[in-house]
């Protein structure tokens, strides 16, 4: 770890466990106001050093201690004050990210590659429509198939939860493969440097029409978030000379039309204002609602964490992140009991989990902070690919990964079945450009 870094981490350090203190003395406020200006200022710094707005240790650092910032405050009826165990993990899961980053950045600083390859740029741009057309016709396929199967569309369903329940075995996975279409778009037109003829134009907009039908009708806040940020992340992780001030612009105008389409799908899922003041339990029944849901949305992750820690009697030993494979396989359908294992939570509504959940739930403390290592040694590795490889499919991947850790506190994203479909999917997308393009292999 660079001096630098190393003095940065032991600041945070003693941000956390001052805000810690300051926080079982009974002022929350002061606590999370600590560890959110904390995160501010490691999101700076890791930026400076960088020189990139999406810097994955800068986004883990702005949303995971900022969300914890935001839990820290407790201002819901719903939480209670942290073990020492959840502010350990807490702290010590970022702190293990930077450690595991730092050492892989070090050792694959010394690694040189022996060839490289060339690409077809005009291959490439073939190569990205067929995948476009592919991943839009798929998820249009398989929406149409499960409307026709279920019998109704979410977003003209009068049921609270219907779009929970929206979804058949195997189908829904190719369905949510809709919020990568805009993503692909985005790295063809940037890809490309001739001009476009209406053919092409024509069926990018009606590609990106059907992904956009399918997000919004399927009234899933995660994927029009997916479908707006993942194309954000990638131009910011491609596009080099960034003029800030119209970046910001466009972001506020981008950040008030999401908000106003996450306030439809609220509406359209039925939910109403009585009936949320009822589940957050706030202890100032003034705020607004726009001010609780958001606030919920992210820091009950961080109590649902908690009651956890307080109430876990025994350890899982991996079959929670096993989850993928017993899903995928369909394993899950033959043996059931490895995967029955109660959830902790702090009300049945409010649950969703934080990024480390079934690390805990796994291996305890130790699951925790070895989970940390790996993920910013996968980072690492990640950050160094796409300044090296020339397949632009490699983007899709960084933009997935800077999206988790976007929305650390929100799932456990590297133990769900749907996050290594996708991986799985954008795998399939990089070898069709990777073989479609490829001109030859130069040795150095």
């Amino acid at each position: 770890m660079q001096k630098k870094s190393f003095i940065v981490q032991i600041a945070f350090l003693i941000l956390s466990i001052a805000s810690m203190i300051i926080s079982k003395a009974g002022q929350h406020i002061a606590s999370g106001i600590l560890l959110f200006v904390g995160a501010i200022l490691l999101y700076g710094y890791y930026f400076w050093i960088s020189h990139s707005l999406v810097d994955l240790r800068a986004l883990l650092s702005l949303f995971w201690i900022g969300g914890e910032g935001l839990a820290a405050l407790q201002l819901s009826h719903l939480q209670t004050d942290w073990t020492n165990t959840t502010w350990v993990c807490f702290t010590g899961f970022y702190f293990m990210f930077i450690i595991g980053y730092e050492l892989a950045q070090f050792y694959l600083r010394g690694y040189r590659t022996k060839k490289k390859r060339v690409y077809n740029r005009a291959k490439i741009s073939s190569c990205l429509m067929i995948c476009i057309i592919l991943i839009a016709v798929g998820s249009l396929v398989s929406f149409i198939t499960e409307v026709v199967c279920l019998g109704y569309v979410p977003i003209l369903s009068e049921e609270t939860h219907a779009y929970s329940n929206f979804h058949m075995t195997g189908i829904h996975y190719f369905t949510v493969t809709c919020m990568m279409v805009h993503a692909l778009t985005l790295i063809y037109i940037m890809n490309r440097k001739s001009k476009m003829d209406k053919a092409d134009v024509a069926m990018l907009v009606i590609c990106n029409c059907m992904a956009l039908l399918v997000a919004v009708a399927c009234i899933s806040k995660f994927q029009l978030l997916l479908t707006v940020a993942l194309p954000t992340i990638i131009y910011l992780s491609i596009k080099k000379d960034i003029n800030y001030r119209r970046l910001f612009l466009w972001g506020g105008i981008g950040v008030v039309a999401l908000a106003g389409l996450f306030a439809f799908m609220i509406i359209r899922r039925n939910y109403g204002e009585g009936y949320l003041n009822d589940i957050f339990e706030m202890r100032n029944k003034n705020l607004p609602m726009a001010v609780q849901y958001p606030y919920m949305y992210i820091a009950n992750n961080y109590a649902n964490f908690n009651c956890m820690t307080e109430q876990l009697t025994q350890h899982s030993w991996g079959l929670r992140m096993l989850f993928p494979v017993f899903a995928l396989t369909g394993l899950k359908f033959v043996f059931p009991q490895l995967v029955a294992f109660p959830i902790y939570i702090t009300k049945t509504e409010l649950n969703t989990l934080t990024i480390i959940y079934d690390a805990f739930y796994d291996f305890g403390v130790v699951g925790v902070l070895g989970f940390g290592i790996v993920l910013g040694v996968v980072c690492a590795y990640m950050t160094r690919k796409i300044k090296k490889n020339k397949n632009p499919i490699i983007y899709l991947f960084y933009g997935q990964i800077a999206m988790y850790l976007v929305l650390s506190f929100f799932s456990t994203w590297f133990s769900i079945p749907t996050t290594w479909f996708w991986f799985a999917v954008t795998a399939f997308l990089y070898l069709i450009v990777e073989k479609g393009s490829r001109k030859k292999i130069v040795l150095l």
